[in-house]
């Protein structure tokens, strides 16, 4: 490769403004950026719209809505408030709008995303800026050409296989292509080292300068959307910083900026990668987790036959991507161990700036450029740019009203995906705020998914490292986190490891997912595979323990509250937020959701009733932040009962199998006998040496046992008790690994992987768990009548593979899609082998959808019986047998599996 050493990188590393003022690209955004801040006021002027002047000095007292943040995200939202008819916005941009990190942008807008709620909001995206160009007059530079995804091994083309099955039956636009094919329509790439690839016409790219440009110009226009007539809706003010946003009892009242005190109803944190350090600027503070880290493209000077129209690649191996810019072309990257920047803060000002470029950072993805364009070895280089783009602890943006403070919103940490989801989701956000009503199933990007642990600054710089190369890596299913472990660790953990523990990573907590022996040959990061496990036989043993004998595992992660009160309040509260009958004997132990008033989960725990006023809430790990956050708004007034968040203060040691209850009455005095102690009940008990012990005749997972919740303090004696005690009833340790085939097995669904926020309890098979006769009127109780008369459009079903050969053929892991009569009827949510069925188990969706009308029926359990079922692994469909309800286990082991 050529460089131009008279005008380039030698002196670009000292003056990096005047080499991108320099750059014809840079002028031609500068020229955008500044239509936005002067243009557009001109524009608005001479069309006769009365215009609120952008200038600082008429800063207004009051807004309903303030926008920090004047990139992609904050002018989207700003947009789509006023396209709603929101009059009285205001966005703060502390520079100029998009100088943060929107401006270096490239602009790409794929379509295609594994989590759903990102794939909707990049259509809306795409369609936005599509559409925006005749709704306003202005070209958003808006084009789709359409994406080429190549692959460089077998193993990459499953994967590609996998998503396209996905794709296929919810009817998306993609072609499979050979290296010939993907030669025909990128003629510039090198295709004799590629397995083949995936071409999607529909993915697109667009100027973000114009794009943004023309969003501000449409946010300020509209009103009645005449715009000869209409009031300026939205006020854009550049120069603005916000310094403090001001709160009164836990909910925002207004911010205080460097041009004054602005009173307002909602805030909006748009400010990208100052999110973090402006959600501190609060009382409480808010807790925004994201990082800055290098970010970085290399663009050449101009190549014969480079089109505009050709589509871009992603060739994931080489970790890049190349698209055409200026009739050149630009590589950018997502290398595997990225750059963490601003570990004391970002700089003041930081306006359209850049970081000094580092070749040996970039050198391996300069490596994978020339290997896939060898014609670039003799073509000139018009620069290295590198900036800062934010990243968040899993790679996914971060959404929603944060559970701090009420009105406070928070739209960032987009990942470098800021504008391919940008225009969609602010039109999301737009209609939370108005509307009030949280969107279903936002729980992979929803703010409240992490917790306090997850905002560490130490941590963030080391997770994001890793965050940024696993955008283009090869992720196996179950592959862990390697950057940011040991975070949370239970009392249990150094017995655990001790005993030879793989652990994985789960919201923070390390937990064991299977255990290694002394003379075991099986690495402990196994080589990833969509097939059969290098693991299969260890958890295969585990389980069998817990079936047959007695087994250890680790509880410790699940979210744990307590609700008191002096009198009845806490049990009316729990009343009127479940729809389980709550008052129940004290001792009792009750599965419950919690429902908003559509009838839709927001919670799904055990509630143990210790003392008349007095309960114990257990809830799925990822439900920490958010459970609280729900019970805590609907607490009275008065003060009069009290929730406390006691998950870091009890271990969880469920005790699991025939023998557990033998096993623990060596160790207590109290009787365990199946008449003084029945299955879901729940008694505050000493066991060895460990007081204070809330015993839980449950295991999760359907097989008899307990779960004991003990103090800290008494957790690691009482484990070594219960070891010591078990080796007379064949004791061994289990990890998560077990805990999934079981409850796979028994067709227990979970809380964030079979169902979410966008589903009841009759539409997953848990009738049971909602009592309709109950007197008091408990939240979503009109919608599930409403429902139960009606009847469900989509059942939560379990499926077994008929065809499906274990060792040979690829596994299901979760969002295959699932076929009824030959025609697509829904995804799957979780698999896992069944040891006792002998057969791979698939947890899934059933829905009776017209083909034509695409209107929903009714599903009722004989629809779901009287289908033929197949499930497609990677193109591959195999015969599956469906049921509502979970299939009669076998009492002894199989002699095949």
């Amino acid at each position: 490769m050529t460089f131009c050493i008279g005008t380039g990188f030698a002196c670009f590393s000292s003056t990096i403004r005047r080499r991108l003022y320099s750059l014809p690209w840079f002028r031609r955004s500068r020229h955008a950026i500044q239509t936005i801040s002067n243009g557009i006021h001109i524009q608005l002027r001479s069309d006769g719209i009365s215009s609120t002047s952008e200038t600082s000095s008429n800063m207004p007292t009051q807004a309903r809505v303030v926008v920090c943040g004047g990139g992609i995200a904050g002018i989207s939202l700003s947009y789509h408030l006023a396209k709603a008819g929101w009059t009285d916005v205001l966005l703060l941009e502390q520079g100029k709008l998009t100088c943060g990190t929107t401006w270096h942008s490239v602009g790409l807008v794929g379509l295609n995303h594994s989590v759903e709620f990102i794939a909707k909001c990049r259509k809306m995206s795409s369609n936005l800026y599509e559409s925006l160009e005749e709704e306003i007059g202005m070209s958003t530079g808006f084009l789709r050409n359409g994406s080429i995804a190549v692959a460089q091994t077998k193993d990459r083309m499953t994967s590609f296989h996998r998503s396209a099955a996905m794709l296929r039956g919810k009817g998306e636009d993609f072609q499979i292509l050979t290296p010939s094919e993907i030669t025909s329509l990128a003629p510039f790439i090198k295709v004799d080292d590629l397995v083949g690839g995936v071409y999607f016409p529909r993915d697109g790219r667009t100027n973000i300068s114009d794009t943004a440009a023309a969003l501000a110009a449409a946010a300020k226009r509209k009103g009645d959307f005449n715009f000869l007539v209409c009031t300026c809706s939205v006020t854009i003010l550049e120069g603005v910083e916000v310094k403090k946003v001001l709160t009164k009892n836990n909910r925002v009242t207004g911010v205080e900026t460097s041009k004054g005190t602005v009173n307002c109803e909602y805030f909006v944190n748009a400010a990208g990668q100052w999110g973090r350090e402006l959600g501190l600027r609060s009382s409480p503070s808010v807790k925004v987790p994201l990082h800055p880290v290098e970010h970085g493209y290399i663009v050449t000077k101009a190549i014969d036959g480079i089109s505009p129209s050709m589509p871009y690649i992603r060739d994931y191996d080489g970790r890049i991507y190349i698209i055409e810019w200026s009739k050149g072309l630009l590589s950018g990257c997502f290398e595997e161990k990225a750059k963490p920047i601003f570990m004391n803060g970002i700089p003041k000002p930081y306006e359209f700036e850049s970081l000094p470029p580092d070749w040996d950072q970039f050198q391996p993805s300069l490596d994978s450029f020339l290997l896939r364009v060898p014609s670039a070895a003799t073509v000139e280089v018009q620069q290295l740019f590198n900036g800062s783009e934010s990243f968040t602890p899993d790679g996914n943006f971060l959404l929603g009203e944060v559970p701090e403070v009420g009105h406070y919103f928070v739209l960032a940490g987009f990942n470098s995906g800021g504008v391919a989801c940008g225009g969609g989701v602010g039109s999301i956000l737009a209609d939370w705020i108005i509307s009030g009503k949280r969107p279903n199933n936002i729980l992979p990007v929803d703010i409240r998914r992490f917790t306090s642990c997850h905002n560490n600054p130490s941590f963030l710089r080391d997770r994001v490292q890793e965050i940024v190369g696993r955008h283009y890596a090869l992720n196996y299913p179950g592959e862990d986190y390697k950057y940011g472990r040991k975070q949370k660790c239970s009392p249990l953990y150094s017995r655990q490891k001790q005993a030879g523990a793989v652990f994985g990573e789960y919201m923070g907590y390390e937990r064991p997912k299977y255990y290694l022996d002394r003379d075991d040959f099986l690495p402990i990061n196994p080589k990833g595979t969509f097939g059969k496990p290098a693991w299969f036989d260890k958890v295969k043993a585990e389980y069998w323990t817990c079936r047959d004998s007695v087994s250890l595992m680790d509880m410790s992660t699940f979210a744990k509250f307590e609700i008191k009160s002096d009198g009845y309040e806490a049990t009316d509260l729990l009343q009127r937020l479940c729809p389980n009958e709550m008052d129940v004997p004290v001792g009792t132990l009750v599965h419950t959701p919690m429902l908003d008033e559509n009838g839709h989960y927001q919670n799904d725990c055990s509630v143990a009733r210790l003392a008349e006023n007095w309960y114990f809430i257990i809830s799925p790990t990822p439900q920490e932040t958010k459970a609280f956050h729900w019970i805590s708004q609907h607490l009275p007034e008065d003060g009069s009962v009290h929730l406390h968040n006691v998950t870091g203060q009890y271990a969880g040691i469920n005790v699991i199998g025939p023998n557990a209850r033998e096993l623990l009455q060596t160790l207590t005095l109290d009787s365990l006998s199946t008449t003084d102690f029945r299955p879901f009940c729940c008694k505050n008990m000493s066991i060895g040496y460990a007081n204070d012990v809330k015993t839980m005749s449950i295991t999760h997972v359907g097989e008899p046992g307990f779960v004991l919740y003990v103090p800290n303090e008494f957790a690691l004696p009482l484990y070594d008790s219960v070891w010591r005690a078990g080796q007379d009833f064949g004791i061994q340790k289990s990890g998560y690994l077990a805990l999934r085939w079981l409850r796979i097995e028994k067709f227990f669904g979970y809380w964030g992987e079979d169902f979410n926020s966008s589903h009841t309890p009759f539409e997953i098979g848990r009738e049971t768990r909602v009592k309709l006769d109950k007197e008091i009127d408990f939240i979503g109780k009109q919608a599930l009548i409403e429902q139960k008369g009606k009847g469900v459009e989509s059942k939560l079903t379990m499926f077994l593979l008929e065809d499906h050969d274990l060792y040979n053929d690829l596994w299901p892991w979760g969002g295959e899609p699932i076929y009824r009569d030959g025609k697509f009827t829904g995804m799957s949510t979780s698999a896992g082998y069944g040891p006792t069925l002998g057969k791979m188990v698939v947890v899934g969706w059933v829905t009776n959808e017209d083909e034509k009308s695409g209107q929903r029926g009714i599903v009722t359990n004989d629809y779901v019986l009287k289908g033929h079922y197949e499930i497609d692994l990677a193109g591959k469909r195999f015969k599956a047998r469906g049921s509502p309800y979970p299939v009669k286990l076998q009492l002894k082991q199989p002699q095949f599996g």
